[in-house]
């Protein structure tokens, strides 16, 4: 999301993520203190001349701290979805994998578990990949909260946990819904999961907690 003085003029400030007063910007990390104090980012003009950057990080402060008295309004935290249930896996969709593209792209198969590369596993690759994908799918459905949501592309997406070759899983397969079935083009790292979903809020299922 991105927005301007002009946004903010335009839209009821308590229902923004970002916010001005002055020469000053201000937005909602969506993160809390320890005691639950909302974290928000404060920006304010770069002076130097050769700048290329309009802004400056002054810091981060909770919402008690005097640093932010001047505004007006805090603002609140991004809405990522306006339907709560994108949030939530739904067991009756099917799941449609681009596997060509999953399996095939050089990207793709760098995050796939060593034991499971080379021409020689192909076959082995794609029935392994095959049944993780049904697995992660009953297992979410048998347990929505395995199913991590994720903001890319302007789009909310679902994460999955993806076991190839053993009990825990490996990769992290972004599925996206669509008209009547869920779309999965990707894989991603526990890693690039774990920071993904991070945006929205900290993951709690253990498959992708840190």
């Amino acid at each position: 999301m991105f927005l301007t003085e002009r946004d903010v003029d335009q839209t009821a400030p308590s229902n923004l993520p970002l916010v001005f007063d002055d020469d000053r910007c201000l937005f909602n990390t969506g993160l809390y203190t320890r005691r639950y104090e909302t974290i928000y980012g404060l920006f304010e003009p770069n002076t130097k001349p050769d700048a290329r950057q309009r802004w400056f990080l002054k810091g981060f402060f909770k919402e008690s701290d005097p640093m932010l008295v001047s505004f007006e309004y805090l603002p609140c935290r991004a809405r990522f979805a306006e339907d709560p249930s994108e949030l939530v896996f739904d067991y009756c969709l099917p799941i449609r994998s681009n596997i060509d593209h999953i399996l095939g792209d050089e990207e793709n198969l760098t995050r796939i578990p060593a034991s499971l590369m080379g021409e020689g596993n192909s076959l082995l690759l794609r029935r392994a990949f095959e049944g993780a994908v049904v697995e992660a799918a009953r297992r979410a459905a048998a347990n929505y909260t395995l199913a991590v949501p994720q903001f890319y592309g302007g789009r909310i997406q679902l994460l999955l946990p993806l076991c190839l070759t053993g009990d825990k899983p490996e990769l992290a397969l972004t599925i996206q819904r669509e008209d009547g079935f869920y779309a999965a083009r990707t894989c991603l790292t526990l890693d690039m999961a774990y920071n993904n979903a991070r945006l929205i809020c900290r993951p709690e299922t253990s498959w992708i907690k840190r």
